[in-house]
């Protein structure tokens, strides 16, 4: 005789198989943001992990194009693959499952990297009439862990990132545990240009907006240990831990890209933003005035 427990379980798998809306409520359990579409990539349904990711509740995307100016994938140099490079339209047309690391934008304009793996959907007589996408944000518990520091006030109010303060104390300490072990970082110096155009063509509230969507992005796009402070009133500085010239180069390169492959969304305006960034790797016996010299002395990517 089957324990009650495992009956239980037979009865609710048995039901979900015949019931369309427990089969929804199932998937609005998964941690995975799951998305279907049609043929021609009409969205058809919208899970709830699909909503806390992406920031698109469903209402807003139901039967909409997943190409309509909505999620906007692109790689790390900023391509948008909506295109030709649509993992769910090549999985369409090639009839094979696809699974690659993108970036999506977010519903506030930000970059988040996501891990996608998408396969076709065939009928009963195995024509692919549309393809779901599952999708997981890159999510770094670390990172989640650093908005406890508002509670000590080492957060910018305005962007998120770290306070100048709070930075500066932190790249000292790696400063020392380079002196110390040898362990080498990286020094990012990232400045959001035009931003005296943004301020009065849009105004002061979508410059806010301006820094908080590029602190986002910078953000979501960094290592679990690295460190982003608002340095200035226009700047930041992103301490990048264990790298090297060649890796910090990459990655201020696709950290630009990502910059300019968000949106700014504010009081009815939508604009792109561009960044210039200059790296430089920290040294032995380094001050924080030498790396920051140095720094100035790179020309911007």
């Amino acid at each position: 005789m089957s324990p009650p427990a495992l009956d239980l379980r037979q009865a609710i798998v048995e039901q979900a198989l015949r019931d369309a809306a427990l089969h929804k409520a199932l998937l609005d359990q998964l941690d995975e943001g799951i998305y279907i579409v049609d043929r021609e990539r009409r969205i058809l349904y919208w899970n709830a992990a699909a909503e806390r990711i992406s920031g698109y509740l469903e209402h807003e995307v139901s039967g909409r194009f997943c190409h309509g100016n909505l999620l906007m994938h692109c790689d790390d140099d900023g391509r948008i693959l909506c295109g030709a490079g649509c993992p769910l339209a090549r999985g369409m047309e090639t009839g094979q499952p696809r699974e690659c690391d993108i970036f999506l934008r977010h519903r506030d304009g930000h970059r988040i990297p996501v891990h996608v793996r998408s396969r076709p959907i065939y009928d009963a007589d195995g024509v692919a009439i549309g393809a779901v996408e599952i999708f997981d944000e890159a999510v770094r518990l670390v990172r989640d862990e650093m908005q406890a520091l508002q509670a000590w006030g080492c957060l910018d109010e305005t962007t998120g990132a770290a306070t100048r303060s709070y930075g500066e104390t932190r790249v000292r300490q790696a400063m020392e545990i380079l002196d110390l072990h040898g362990i080498a970082f990286g020094w990012l110096r990232i400045g959001l240009n035009a931003a005296v155009e943004i301020e009065q063509f849009h105004g002061q509230k979508a410059m806010a907006a301006a820094l908080k969507t590029l602190a986002a992005t910078l953000d979501r796009n960094s290592g679990a240990y690295d460190l982003v402070t608002r340095w200035s009133e226009t700047e930041f500085r992103i301490e990048v831990h264990h790298t090297d010239g060649p890796a910090l180069e990459a990655t201020a390169r696709k950290l630009r890209a990502l910059a300019g492959a968000s949106r700014v969304v504010s009081c009815g305006a939508r604009f792109a933003i561009d960044i210039s960034v200059a790296a430089a790797m920290a040294q032995r016996s380094d001050t924080l005035e030498a790396l920051e010299k140095r720094l100035s002395g790179f020309p911007a990517l």
